[in-house]
């Protein structure tokens, strides 16, 4: 396996272990990661709010955003939630530089 998969494969694990505070289960046990990848020169997280209307889709993004920086070796990392209502507004707010 090399370095760049073995990266990728750790930011997974680590946001896939962020529990829902509402729920009390993980991401990865919700099955709500959908992707995680490499792109230019950054590694890209995407997961899906519990509902539309999640009113912690964007402590639960941070959240993630945490994880995934913490296992992405100081590569940057983005973190788009997706399928919920403010979704454009909290993908500007966790991704602004």
């Amino acid at each position: 396996m090399s370095k760049e998969s073995d990266v990728l494969s750790e930011v997974r694990k680590a946001v896939s272990n962020v529990v829902d505070p509402e729920i009390g289960l993980s991401l990865g046990e919700l099955n709500l990661i959908k992707d995680v990848r490499r792109e230019d020169d950054r590694i890209v997280v995407e997961f899906v709010a519990t509902t539309p209307l999640c009113p912690l889709g964007e402590v639960l993004a941070l959240m993630v955003k945490d994880a995934a920086s913490a296992a992405s070796e100081g590569k940057k990392v983005q973190v788009y939630i997706r399928n919920h209502l403010d979704e454009k507004g909290i993908n500007e707010r966790i991704n602004r530089e």
